[in-house]
């Protein structure tokens, strides 16, 4: 029996985090997209009017349309290698070798979402994905014979879902001010298994987080080709993060308060063109004491070719808020076109970042760990107007 191994695993068990999983899964991976498009566009709104708008910046919910709906299904897949360095007999690095590789997929229903206007003022209403919860790790143990003897493994499930409604009022025809509330509402498992021989050590934190969120937008055009929009979002505190019996039993978390920013331009000529740059700061720090705060920034374009075709593309960064060193770096690339009475998108973005072994809710043992995660989304959006 490794009698230090299970050490390390009753500390990890007894531990606030209960299981080694980064950060941002703990929280659960953030859903940044509204549709195809603004998957695409890594998440910036490119500054459309559509039904989706409602969960973004509700001050574009407007649409020319008397009625438009849309509909969002998308596949999450994700890819995670944790590493070491190898020395040599004299003490010098001469690489790295993987010990632990892992994939996973989750399928994400939604967004969908319906929209009506009357004169000025358009309402909506609809659901979408907020975070996902779902990660898996695995690492075997095996003797000289290649026989297992022990794994460490950690599995997480579950996803956060708002359902909501909101409205946009147009007083002008260059502006456009809107509110929405929704009711957030899921559940999250997550268990860890530490087995070394005959010994088993599990953990388990399970819950069905809830609560209410509210969002606030504007949106004008101060120019003929050029768009402005700002938009907050408030802090929503989920009650039921942890239930059970525990001490942790119906303890709350609290998802931080956001603003945004963000410009788009029209480019004339044979190649029609939109551009648009979006930041976004959020206010980590005041859901847990020991995050910083977050500025994501992001570029998105789209252009409109022959036949009505769209190619979209995007790039961004995402700083991690228990260590903002950390940048995951977002590519995406989409195409959108009309198929006769509905339109069809479809989007893919693809993220990477660098971890290091304090960025787990539980610290990774050794200092020159390093886990590369990949996280790819692709999403497919079917929309009509009436």
């Amino acid at each position: 029996m490794n009698f230090k191994r299970v050490a390390v695993c009753l500390a990890l068990a007894t531990s606030a985090g209960l299981a080694q999983l980064p950060v941002r899964d703990y929280w659960g991976d953030e859903v940044r997209f509204a549709s195809a498009r603004t998957l695409a566009a890594v998440g910036t709104t490119l500054h459309e009017s559509k039904p989706a708008a409602l969960f973004g910046n509700p001050a574009l919910l407007w649409t020319g349309n008397r009625v438009a709906f849309e509909l969002t299904y998308g596949l999450r897949v994700s890819a995670e290698q944790r590493t070491r360095i190898v020395y040599d007999n004299f003490e010098n690095a001469v690489g790295e070798i993987a010990f632990a590789d892992n994939y996973g997929a989750s399928g994400l229903a939604g967004p969908m979402a319906v929209a009506g206007r009357l004169g000025p003022v358009t309402v909506g209403a609809g659901a979408t994905p907020v975070r996902d919860f779902d990660y898996s790790y695995l690492k075997e143990y095996r003797d000289d014979f290649y026989v297992k003897i022990g794994e460490d493994r950690v599995s997480q499930t579950g996803n956060l879902y708002a359902a909501g409604a909101g409205a946009a009022w147009r007083p002008v025809d260059w502006l456009s001010l809107g509110a929405a509330g929704s009711y957030a509402f899921g559940t999250r498992r997550l268990e860890a298994w530490y087995i070394d021989g005959y010994d088993t050590i599990h953990s388990l934190e399970a819950g069905n987080p809830a609560g209410l969120a509210y969002s606030f937008g504007l949106a004008g055009r101060p120019m003929d080709r050029l768009s402005l929009a700002a938009d907050l979002h408030g802090p929503t505190e989920l009650a039921n993060w942890r239930s059970g019996d525990s001490a942790l039993a119906a303890e709350s978390r609290t998802l931080p308060a956001s603003g945004g920013l963000s410009l788009a331009y029209r480019a004339p000529g044979s190649l029609p063109s939109t551009v648009t740059a979006e930041g976004r700061y959020a206010l980590w720090s005041a859901a847990d004491s020991t995050y910083k705060n977050t500025l994501q920034l992001r570029a998105g374009v789209e252009h409109t070719l022959l036949n009505l075709v769209r190619l979209r593309y995007g790039f961004g960064v995402e700083p991690l808020a228990a260590n903002p060193s950390v940048q995951a770096v977002d590519v995406g690339l989409g195409v959108g076109f009309d198929a006769g009475v509905a339109q069809i998108d479809v989007g893919l973005m693809h993220a990477r970042s660098i971890l290091g072994p304090g960025d787990f809710t539980v610290p990774l043992a050794g200092d020159d760990v390093k886990v590369y995660e990949n996280r790819t989304a692709i999403a497919v959006t079917f929309s009509r107007g009436f």
